[in-house]
Parts: C-alpha cells; structure tokens; sequence
C-alpha cells in the first residue's frame, strides 16, 4: 500500500505551479495516497489561547460547526498539544488522555470520522506552530502498515506545501501581494483604534469623516484577513504594521 508514485507525481506539480491553492493540494493528496480528510494550520500559541493565522481543511460543514460549538476548555488542550508537537502524532495518542480528548473523540465518532490520523508538526517562522493532519478510512488492521510506508512521503508534501504558503508563492499571495498592503491611512486609522477611540474621536483626530474611517477599517480587516476591528488591530500590531502605547 505504498503510494510512491503519487508522491513523485505531487512533487512534481508542487514544483511546476506558480501558485499552488490549498483546496487544490488537498484534493491531489486524497487521490494520490487515498485520504479522507486533511488539516493545515499555522498559529501562535500563547498563553491566552491558540490564535490560528491560517487554516485550510476538508472537514464537512456540520462539523466544523460542532466543533465550533464546543467551549473553549475542550478544545484548546488538545489544539495546543498538537501545535507543541515536536515528533509525528498518531491520532490515538490523543484519545483517553483527557475528558475534553475523549468529547472531541465521540464528537467524531458521532459524525463518522474514523480516528485514525496523523500529525505531521512543520517548521515554522519564529512565534509561530505549523501542522498537517490527516484522516484516513482505513480499517485498523491496515492503518499502522499504511502509516510505515507513506509517513515520509506525506511529512515530506505536507512540508514543501508549508513552505509554498509561508514564502508567499500560493496564488492569492502572488496576484494580491499589492493589494494586502496597508495605506497610510489605513495604519493611521488602525493606530488610534488601537489606542481605544471611536470611530467619531478617530474622524475628528484625523480631520476625516466617521464614514471614511469606517472605509478604512473596512479595508484594513479584509487585506489583514480578518472579522473585526480587534482582530485586526492584533495582527497589524504582531506584523510590525503599527505600534500601540505599550510598544514605545
């Protein structure tokens, strides 16, 4: 059960695209080495809580809302093991370690997710945890056979395609490299939202309308990739894009 040649074929083509798409990838990797599912996603994992800056996977919809569903306290121990990881994890080295494991388990096992999967831990920029996961619908006699003859080809994939989206070669960062990049304005209007001002305080400070500083956010939370202006404030800051009262 060895899937060598899919292997060199995705190779291949990681290589040959100027852009490679997440979806795109994940759909190639399920056919080539017969996949359920797969899991990508970069965060910094602090303190608080687990703060994903990308995230691409092929799970169904009623199940990332279930997942969603869930409280942070189950969840977030066996996210923050996963990204800590510093070896490849079988997936059934999660179940029966905790009570919030075992909820995830059955929440799985509820909506027909098999549990055998695998944790590839990638290399990643400073402050920052990368993973691949996948699922597989092999029955488990086959699972631990399967996971000898295709971990390093899958480790290896899952690597380069790492390194696609962290130097930037996917195809949205090539076609709108330009247009992620903040105005004046935009930093200027995020600055002072980060200092704590409304809207209207930021409007009169800038000598602008509260509708155009509205356009600014706007345009700030879509070109940072995010839902709100507090997220947005968060990764303007982390980039190095402005710099709060704390800072200097």
């Amino acid at each position: 059960m060895t899937y060598q040649g899919g292997y060199f074929d995705l190779l291949d083509w990681l290589e040959s695209e100027k852009g490679v798409r997440p979806q795109q990838f994940f759909r190639r990797i399920q056919k080539a080495f017969g996949l359920a599912n797969l899991l990508y996603a970069e965060a910094t994992i602090t303190p608080a809580g687990v703060r994903l800056h990308r995230l691409h996977h092929t799970f169904t919809p009623v199940l990332v809302r279930a997942v969603k569903a869930l409280p942070d306290h189950v969840t977030r121990p066996s996210m923050r093991e996963a990204f800590n990881a510093i070896g490849i994890l079988d997936w059934s080295w999660f179940i029966g370690r905790t009570i919030e494991a075992q909820t995830l388990h059955q929440l799985s096992a509820a909506l027909a997710i098999t549990p055998h999967g695998v944790v590839y831990p990638l290399a990643a920029r400073e402050g920052r945890s990368a993973l691949m996961a996948v699922n597989s619908n092999l029955p488990a006699a086959e699972w631990a056979r399967y996971r000898r003859q295709n971990d390093p080809y899958l480790h290896d994939l899952a690597t380069r395609f790492h390194a696609h989206l962290v130097t930037g070669r996917t195809h949205s960062a090539m076609s709108g490299r330009r247009k992620s990049e903040l105005t004046t304005r935009e930093r200027e209007t995020l600055t002072w939202a980060a200092a704590g001002k409304s809207y209207w305080e930021t409007s009169v400070i800038l000598g602008i309308s509260e509708r155009t500083v509205r356009f600014f956010m706007s345009n700030a939370r879509r070109k940072l990739n995010v839902a709100t202006n507090t997220q947005a404030v968060a990764e303007a800051v982390w980039r190095g894009l402005i710099t709060t009262a704390s800072d200097g």
